[in-house]
């Protein structure tokens, strides 16, 4: 029996009308991508550099795991030298590049992911966590791809100042950089503060690098502040202005927020300067990667890294930039393979969705407990206190939710 090529659309036209459903075959995806924006170079390479081998980390132990529902994943990183600009233009690149296989994204800062929010719309949305924790993105009315793989900068304030006023505290100073996540929690700073019958002294702002300390130090001195929060720093300035005020005789108590709470950083500066960072304390929304005793997802990280950086620091450390970026991959990457095992193709709705829909999630190590996604956040974190002796920040607090 032979059919013509006549015969043959006819029939398949009878069978699918038969069947009711039109008989369309979908390609199946040969990998995903995720796309990544770091400060390689510019005045936060630090950690750019530090957080990038992570994306390396990940990408090996996702794809051990089965990728996205037995599909692999690919990571495509760019330099952004913390220019907004410059990794909306990576994005525009990759969307240009990969297609539909871009399935989620990693932005490098505040200011970026303000700018490229009003781009995420219909083929140009995608998934997109940051290094950022700017309180603008706590909100998925107005950014329903964007989301925040800890608390808000606002909740940090919020975090530090409690534990203040519990120690007895009245006066505080405020030292930010002039960057937009040095301003992010300014205004709801100072409602907190007049909340909990606390005295802001001084509002003062600096450059994120090259900050002129004396003039600063001097103006903290004539506050009168009991406290001093330092917020929007990543490397030099706020090692830089405990160190000054120490000099000056200060007996200021220095808090930072989760950007000032690297163990490297604080343990160069000690073995350069000495142990004026003692009783340094900040916030930090996980644990840190020493403490993984009751951690396996940490202990499988240990033994990627042991394997995948040996001969470097990074054999027995990762650094709590990473460690956020890690945070913010696995819950990215938990709700893409929800999105696939359910059926559902991986946009951003979708994913979002599956996103948003996290609850009591054991990460296996990040947290004290389990977590869950509410307002694209996960609100949680506990205060940590440098000690030069040890080289170690230890907690000074319980876990605490806002």
């Amino acid at each position: 029996m032979t059919f013509n090529r006549r015969k043959f659309l006819a029939t398949g036209a009878a069978a699918t009308a038969a069947i009711g459903t039109p008989m369309i075959l979908k390609a199946q995806a040969k990998e995903y991508v995720l796309g990544a924006s770091l400060p390689l170079t510019g005045p936060f390479a630090t950690a750019g550099q530090l957080v990038a081998p992570a994306f390396s980390l990940a990408q090996k132990l996702f794809n051990d795991e089965g990728g996205i529902a037995g599909i692999p994943i690919r990571f495509v990183t760019e330099d952004s030298g913390y220019v907004p600009q410059n990794t909306l233009a990576n994005y525009q690149r990759a969307l240009a590049t990969e297609g539909n296989s871009l399935v989620a994204y990693f932005s490098d800062s505040t200011g970026a992911m303000k700018l490229i929010a009003p781009e995420l719309k219909g083929g140009n949305a995608r998934l997109m966590g940051s290094t950022s924790f700017a309180s603008e993105l706590a909100d998925p009315a107005t950014h329903p791809y964007q989301y925040l793989s800890g608390p808000t900068y606002q909740d940090q304030f919020d975090i530090l100042m409690q534990n203040i006023k519990a120690a007895g505290g009245s006066k505080i100073a405020i030292i930010y950089s002039n960057t937009e996540f040095g301003r992010d929690p300014l205004e709801h700073g100072r409602a907190k503060a007049a909340e909990l019958g606390l005295e802001i002294v001084l509002e003062e702002t600096t450059k994120p690098q090259g900050a002129d300390i004396p003039t600063h130090v001097t103006k903290l001195a004539q506050s009168g502040a009991e406290h001093c929060i330092l917020h929007g720093y990543v490397t030099g300035v706020w090692p830089q202005l405990i160190g000054g005020a120490r000099q000056f005789g200060l007996p200021v108590q220095f808090h930072g927020t989760f950007w000032g709470m690297e163990k490297l950083i604080a343990d160069r500066i000690t073995a350069e300067a000495g142990p004026f960072l003692a009783g340094y304390q900040g916030v930090m929304p996980y644990r840190y990667f020493y403490d993984r005793d009751d951690a396996p997802r940490y202990q499988q990280y240990a033994a990627l890294s042991k394997a995948m950086f040996a001969g470097t620091p990074l054999e027995n450390y990762m650094s709590t930039w990473a460690l956020q970026a890690m945070c913010g991959l696995e819950l990215a990457m938990k709700a893409l393979r929800t999105t696939a095992e359910a059926g559902n193709e991986l946009t951003a709705d979708n994913v979002a969705e599956n996103l948003s829909g996290i609850s009591d999630w054991d990460s296996g190590g990040f947290f004290g407990g389990p977590v869950s996604m509410a307002n694209n956040k996960i609100g949680t974190g506990r205060v940590y206190e440098y000690s030069p002796e040890t080289k170690l920040f230890t907690p000074s607090s319980d876990w605490l939710s806002t």
